[in-house]
């Protein structure tokens, strides 16, 4: 028996994602006058969908990593990032960072409660 379940697992990695999302996010705005930078993304969302139909231990080694942004229109100096509609993935990614945080806290707090070390 082990102490977190595949949800606990699940939020833990879906919190790295997100964090790993969001500092991506904000390289590509820090890019966004770099002639010929192509942005990136990070799809933990997609990773973890599909490692959770394989429990937990897949949750575990899923590869959540950045990839280039295939949304990308170039502008003439091949630059991709359009800082608007990476504004809004960021804020975005900010808002679900901190509910999945939220979530994962709260179930840390049920178990402790059930420990009776709260």
């Amino acid at each position: 028996m082990t102490l977190f379940d595949t949800t606990q697992i699940a939020l833990e990695r879906a919190m790295s994602g997100a964090t790993l999302r969001h500092s991506v996010l904000a390289s590509n705005l820090a890019n966004a006058n770099t002639p010929g930078y192509r942005p990136m993304d990070v799809d933990f969302h997609g990773a973890l969908q599909q490692a959770l139909q394989f429990g937990s231990r897949a949750v575990e080694s899923a590869e959540i990593g950045p990839a280039p942004s295939g949304d990308a229109a170039l502008r003439a100096d091949g630059n991709g990032v359009d800082v608007d509609v990476t504004s809004a993935k960021l804020a975005e990614n900010g808002l679900e960072l901190s509910a999945i945080t939220q979530v994962a806290g709260a179930r840390v707090d049920i178990l402790r409660y059930a420990l009776g070390t709260r």
